[in-house]
């Protein structure tokens, strides 16, 4: 049986290209994917207030102050 070296070798080139843009195709895929997660949902540069109606002053009356 005698094999074509060049027909082998332009096979290998091209299952190698195939397998390269797998590969990329991956890293881009896990690139999105973590970006996506690491998104936050409300800016960090604006956070939110409590509401002043919630408030506790039951807070300062914890400890016993002299008058």
């Amino acid at each position: 049986m005698f094999t074509d070296l060049s027909s082998l070798s332009a096979q290998s080139e091209h299952h190698r290209a195939e397998l390269l843009a797998d590969a990329e195709n991956f890293r881009l895929a896990r690139l999105v994917r973590q970006a996506r997660r690491r998104r936050p949902e409300t800016p960090r540069s604006h956070p939110p207030q409590p509401d002043p109606s919630s408030r506790n002053d039951s807070a300062e009356r914890r400890y016993a102050v002299s008058r």
